[in-house]
């Protein structure tokens, strides 16, 4: 579900650190103190009763009353501190979606991902989640995230001339000081950044569970939430009544920055898979000489936006050729446009297309989504560890993976876990971090293809748990048992049920899915060239909108038109021929001009959207096979207007025409021919 451990990754692979500006919100001595203080976290610090509140993201979804939920608690902000201060964190409970019958009374505690994505996405996408057919899923959003205090909301965002650079190491340290100025706003604000680790994380899902009154629940996390279920199996054993763990960051955190390692297994298992595919031949060399083609020779683009780009123009290097697939990786249903995708960006760093390498230096760009925190998963990765890890292996891991060397240096990686040093955010104690080992009933799950949290980091792992299970999805990307709902649900159901691991059915993970069909894209750059003009402005979309709006609605109307004319003339008897002229041909050319024209224009859109429906990214590889007759339809409407016109005019030269057939008739020739010409000025034709 969250790709923000892969973004992360990626800018830890290039050594980049972000940060920003603001604060979680505090409670002070005044608003603490009505609350119960007859559960205690830890010795001294009470816990308060929940408080219910309208959530956050009503409006954002549909939901009835009563089938989510939400409330906080109030927490001490660092409980190694005696004097710390408390803040408030928000959480969400989706009831049970099952018959009555079905209704279990032990809860599920989901523990989001990033580390730093919000609340808000995971509402709406696990309202509809089978584990809810027999169980209520609660989920906390982290300290410094969202409605538990956003910390640093504004970041990168008052910084601009630092985000951008073209030498890489520069540009990581420029990177690394946007991280540095949230962190000392923050500190002037008053929060204790130390407070922000996962371990503080793991005692707030204790606290939360003592808060509403359960003496056991059982817990799933995914991604960083897989760490998260690690620390707690630490930090709060007794409460854990069983454990699912799926896409593992081992919580010693060994091997899990090798990101160069990952990306590389990402492009093996493509390669290795895609043998049929035309797109695939040579693509493993065409994309390693594309990457060659920019190192140390990003390509300039000019940027018109001055406030995004101070400097009028950005230096784009290969990273998202490099890392295109492994973003697609996450999630199973992308899989099969992955060869296409990396053939285009290939095809475009080969011509070093100005529009590809505009739109590209625009993605990302702009605020950032209310529901992700890079100030909260800022300070988790230095206090962690996440970021002197990456120092650790950054020079091994380049050398055992030099196609992409330029794309990050040691020296930036290392200039980042200074940083975090030097702001007084240094590792904690590597024993709270160490390798866990559990008696917890525990499921350890991986999908096969996962890019950013691969199989070996889950079986290095899975012999800590002495009452656990390790079963690996094949081909699943990044979190199966939340992709994979009607499957997941019910074994995690019947896990909770019954935590026995080995005597668990988990068959239908155990299959996984498919292996990739990979899907011949139809090449066209229209994708990019209407991406590129509406990121310029939106405005520049106006006039190709008319050119093929126009002929379409004409043709539309003609598709129509012509077939009931037909029908009214045998209705009225009248014969086919009744003035000179004879329009019978001309009608029937009109008509057919007419269809391929609509059917162009549909079959265009459908396979836009097909791919759009992939991925967004896929359709940087063009037209869904399902719209591989478009590019043909447009130029037989072409040639179908043209004779159409031909025809017409020669019909007026020998006789008289209704001026009305003859009016429509030359304009639907017309339209064919113009919507022809837009197809191949905007790379939709055969040519």
């Amino acid at each position: 579900m969250i790709k923000h451990l892969g973004l992360t990754a990626a800018a830890a692979f290039m050594g980049l650190v972000a940060a920003q500006e603001n604060a979680p919100e505090a409670l002070d001595a005044a608003s603490t103190a009505p609350m119960e203080e007859t559960i205690s976290v830890m010795p001294d610090w009470p816990v308060p009763e929940p408080v219910d509140f309208v959530c956050p993201f009503k409006g954002e979804f549909d939901y009835e009353p009563g089938e989510i939920s939400c409330g906080f608690i109030a927490v001490p902000e660092n409980r190694e501190n005696p004097d710390s201060r408390t803040i408030r964190l928000h959480f969400v409970r989706i009831a049970a979606t099952g018959d009555e019958s079905e209704y279990r009374a032990d809860p599920v505690i989901y523990l989001t991902g990033g580390p730093g994505v919000g609340v808000n996405m995971y509402a709406e996408r696990l309202r509809e989640h089978d584990i809810l057919e027999q169980r209520d899923l609660y989920i906390l959003e982290q300290r410094g995230i969202g409605a538990s205090g956003n910390l640093c909301p504004h970041y990168g965002l008052t910084e601009r001339a630092l985000v951008h650079s073209g030498d890489v190491e520069e540009a990581q340290r420029n990177s690394t000081e946007v991280t540095r100025n949230c962190f000392q706003a923050a500190q002037a604000a008053g929060i204790d950044l130390s407070g922000y680790n996962t371990v503080e994380n793991a005692r707030d899902v204790k606290a939360l569970r003592q808060a509403l009154g359960f003496e056991q629940w059982n817990v799933w996390g995914i991604s960083y939430g897989s760490h998260l279920g690690q620390m707690l199996a630490l930090q709060d054993p007794d409460g854990v009544r069983a454990l699912v763990i799926d896409a593992i960051v081992p919580n010693d955190l060994t091997d899990l920055m090798r990101i160069g390692r990952w990306a590389n297994l990402v492009l093996d298992n493509v390669f290795s898979t895609c043998t049929d595919l035309a797109a695939c031949d040579g693509l493993e060399a065409r994309l390693d000489a594309a990457l060659e083609s920019v190192r140390g020779n990003p390509v300039t683009v000019t940027m018109e936006d001055t406030e995004l780009y101070p400097e009028g123009e950005l230096q784009v290097n290969g990273l998202i050729l490099a890392f295109a697939p492994f973003m697609m990786a996450y999630e199973q249903d992308e899989h099969p446009a992955i060869p296409a995708v990396v053939d285009a960006i290939v095809g475009y760093f080969e011509t070093r297309d100005p529009a590809f390498f505009r739109l590209a230096a625009g993605m990302g760009d702009g605020p950032g989504d209310y529901s992700m925190s890079e100030g909260m998963s800022a300070a988790i990765r230095c206090n962690d560890g996440y970021v002197h890890a990456t120092e650790d292996v950054a020079a091994e891991d380049l050398a055992e993976n030099p196609r992409f060397e330029g794309l990050s240096t040691p020296a930036g990686a290392a200039y980042a876990a200074r940083m975090c040093e030097e702001e007084g955010l240094a590792p904690r104690d590597r024993s709270d971090y160490r390798f866990v080992e559990s008696a917890i009933p525990t499921l350890v799950v991986n999908g096969g293809w996962d890019p950013v949290t691969p199989p070996p980091l889950a079986r290095y792992i899975a012999p800590g748990f002495s009452n656990g299970r390790y079963i690996e999805v094949p081909f699943a990307g990044h979190g199966p048992t939340r992709s994979m709902s009607d499957c997941a649900g019910p074994v995690l159901n019947a896990f909770f049920d019954n935590p026995d691991p080995a005597a668990l059915d988990a068959s239908c993970l155990e299959a996984g899915v498919d292996a990739p069909q990979y899907l011949a894209f139809t090449p066209t750059r229209a994708p990019v060239i209407f991406g590129a003009k509406a990121d310029d402005d939106p405005k520049n979309l106006i006039a190709p909108g008319i050119w093929a709006g126009v002929p379409v609605l004409i043709l539309l109307i003609a598709l129509f038109l012509i077939p009931a004319g037909l029908i009214a003339r045998r209705i009225d008897g009248q014969p086919a021929g009744k003035l000179n002229a004879d329009l019978a041909a001309p009608r029937w050319l009109g008509f057919l001009t007419a269809v391929s024209g609509v059917g162009f224009a549909a079959l265009a859109g459908y396979g836009l959207y097909a791919a759009s429906e992939i991925s967004e990214i896929a359709v940087i590889a063009g037209l869904h096979p399902a719209a591989s007759a478009a590019p043909w339809l447009s130029l037989v409407c072409g040639l179908l207007g043209l004779v159409l016109l031909i025809t017409v005019v020669r019909r007026r030269m020998s006789g008289p025409v209704r001026i009305g057939a003859l009016t429509g008739l030359l304009l639907v020739g017309a339209s064919g021919l113009a919507l022809s010409a837009f197809a191949f000025a905007y790379d939709l034709s055969v040519f």
